[in-house]
């Protein structure tokens, strides 16, 4: 018998009405970038949507150390002392190269800094990469975030019971895959995944998916998020761009269709129509508030 579960996910009908809320001259330049990949589309959509993201209005604590790596590096933006909601962002990047902040462009300090904005504490973290960390450091580094969170969240503003876990893209897959490995005890509230890979062994053979989950056919089919993700029960936020590769719309709906057979309500996908896969998140702060809309409703009024 299916599982009788929360709504997974408030989906906003309207979300090609809010991609409609940019000013012309973005949805343009991102129409013409489409489902393209790679660094000069990153560096498109970034200058594209840059004039409409308002500055932080907090100075964030960089930096901070959650583990021994170099890598194992946080960013806190915090509006002052409560307990407040946290939003934890974990970036994307092909598993092989990324980072919370990107020289020269607003992103990811618009998504904090938004967190902040409504009063929340928000939090970007970074994490080790392939070739050198391959499957599961990047699990790893994730759940030793939330633990460093868990213990020190408090004294910056935040309520460690109330963190929301979001990841974008291989940032997705990570959260997905954390999530999956700790499905009964998560230790987050809610979680929202946005672009993600959630099962390699039905994704495209790529050499930078290869160089962090592996070649092998077996391994990669033990290594699917879904299992896990299934078992979830915190609210969990699906989400896709209406223009990018087809191989991440495909993951989200393998995603959905699991969830489905294991519990009821069967969640719905949040349709980013008009983006393409980096503006979902590069947009965040901005008029298109499709997206934070649906991370408000992840946590009870």
């Amino acid at each position: 018998m299916r599982r009788l579960l929360p709504m997974l996910l408030l989906c906003a009908a309207p979300a090609q009405a809010q991609f409609a809320a940019l000013p012309e001259e973005a949805r343009t330049a991102i129409a013409r970038i489409g489902p393209a990949m790679g660094p000069e589309a990153v560096a498109g959509t970034a200058a594209a949507l840059a004039p409409f993201i308002p500055a932080p209005g907090v100075v964030p604590l960089r930096d901070l150390r959650y583990g021994a790596d170099a890598r194992h590096r946080l960013d806190v933006f915090t509006p002052g002392p409560g307990a407040r909601p946290v939003l934890v962002f974990v970036h994307g990047g092909g598993f092989v190269g990324g980072d919370k902040t990107r020289p020269g462009m607003h992103v990811y300090d618009n998504i904090a800094a938004w967190a902040a904005a409504q009063g929340w504490v928000g939090v970007n973290i970074t994490y080790r990469l392939a070739p050198q960390h391959p499957f599961p450091a990047a699990r790893e580094d994730v759940a030793a975030a939330i633990a460093w969170l868990r213990a020190n969240i408090a004294a910056h503003g935040g309520d460690p019971e109330r963190i929301i876990l979001m990841g974008q893209s291989a940032g997705a897959a990570h959260v997905a895959d954390y999530l999956a490995s700790r499905a009964e005890a998560p230790g987050v509230a809610a979680a929202a995944l946005v672009s993600g890979v959630y099962d390699v062994a039905r994704y495209p053979r790529a050499a930078t998916t290869r160089a962090y989950y592996g070649e092998d056919e077996a391994q990669l089919a033990a290594r699917s998020a879904l299992p896990g993700l299934a078992r979830l029960a915190i609210p969990l936020l699906i989400a896709r761009a209406g223009s990018e590769p087809e191989p991440f719309r495909a993951q989200a709906a393998l995603l959905r269709e699991a969830l489905c057979a294991a519990r009821s309500p069967c969640p719905a996908i949040l349709e980013l129509d008009g983006h393409n896969h980096f503006s979902t998140v590069f947009a965040i702060g901005s008029a298109d508030q499709a997206l934070t809309d649906a991370l408000r409703g992840l946590l009870p009024r």
